[in-house]
């Protein structure tokens, strides 16, 4: 199913919300200082902690990045480009589109496309909405704005045409491969709760990948550079990634499996 007999995908991805997570599109004066600081971690520890760590281990990545968060960051979306991994979509102000009017979210789509293009000198291929909520127009506005894939669903292992588009590849995951149900603490909003041990995670993320690699999948990790960048965190991921390595697979960007499965898998010819 994968390219050269792999049994499996295996894809590494970070949301750099920064403090976009926590302003949400909200005056920053009304978010408070300790809020704020625990998203700038992810640009001021986090992003540099976690991509000399992917550099020495040789392996691709894609960063889900918003249009403030590449504004205020610059220089650590540029280094994440140099180092040859993939930027992609993840709104403008981390706002999530189930909330917005249908003309606010158009509007905060394309000024994430504009704020992207305007940093890497292209336009996005890849999407996924924040905090995984995207409403029912989004992915048809993806597909009219020429996306190759989003990654917004938890409806699949594998990669699969999202419904009512023209082609969109859907690439899912699911909230026990995300890192912020099982670490992210915060009082306010309660259900943001968690500070688990980093030997339930690996647990949790080893049994699912022995799933998934059973079943010839797409295993997909979604991470934030404010959590999984705490370097014990790291160090569980990096074991994580030890064991994925016993096993025959193929680790790759987001932007390769769509395009894999697109050139593929849907005209019958894997192999």
């Amino acid at each position: 199913m994968w390219p050269n007999g792999k049994k499996c995908a295996v894809v590494l991805t970070f949301d750099f919300d920064a403090e976009s997570l926590f302003v949400e599109g909200q005056p920053i004066e009304t978010v408070t200082p300790a809020k704020l600081s625990q998203g700038e971690y992810g640009a001021r520890v986090g992003v540099p902690r976690i991509l000399p760590w992917l550099k020495r281990e040789e392996l691709p990545a894609t960063f889900f990045i918003p249009g403030v968060t590449a504004e205020k960051y610059p220089h650590l979306a540029e280094r994440i480009m140099a180092q040859g991994l993939e930027i992609a979509h993840h709104g403008y102000t981390h706002a999530e589109p189930f909330s917005m009017t249908p003309a606010d979210e158009r509007e905060d789509l394309e000024k994430g496309i504009e704020a992207l293009q305007k940093l890497t000198g292209k336009k996005p291929l890849g999407y996924r909405a924040p905090s995984w909520a995207p409403s029912h127009q989004t992915l048809p506005l993806l597909d009219e704005y020429g996306f190759l894939y989003d990654a917004s669903l938890l409806g699949d292992e594998r990669p699969y045409v999202a419904a009512g588009t023209k082609g969109l590849i859907e690439i899912p995951s699911d909230w026990c491969l995300d890192d912020a149900p099982h670490y992210f603490f915060n009082f306010s909003p309660r259900y943001r709760t968690g500070l688990s041990a980093p030997s339930k995670v690996m647990e949790i993320w080893k049994a699912e990948f022995d799933g998934i690699y059973a079943d010839g999948g797409c295993y997909v990790l979604a991470m934030h550079p404010q959590i999984s960048g705490r370097s014990h965190r790291l160090q569980a991921l990096d074991e994580v990634v030890r064991y994925i390595r016993q096993h025959d697979v193929w680790f790759a960007t987001m932007e390769e499996v769509a395009l894999y499965w697109l050139q593929t898998q849907l005209s019958g010819r894997g192999n």
